[in-house]
């Protein structure tokens, strides 16, 4: 790994949901906390989805995947 790598690990996905309106619930709460955030849409190309697959992750830094996993799961942080 290099340096630059090290500077920028890759993101974790934290929680994983069947719309994009209960990820960006989630996103709101970690936000509160001043934990950024991305949502990432895996839609399988435009395949029709199907109720509770969990296509849409939430991501967030690797320092921070403990503490979001916590004040998602209502856990302290």
């Amino acid at each position: 790994m290099t340096s630059e790598q090290d500077a920028h690990p890759e993101p974790v996905t934290v929680a994983s949901f069947g719309s994009v309106g209960e990820a960006e619930v989630a996103q709101a709460k970690l936000r509160a906390y001043g934990i950024e955030s991305a949502i990432v849409d895996n839609d399988g190309g435009g395949v029709i989805p199907v109720d509770g697959d969990g296509q849409i992750e939430l991501e967030v830094r690797a320092a921070d995947s403990a503490s979001a996993s916590d004040i998602l799961h209502d856990t302290e942080p």
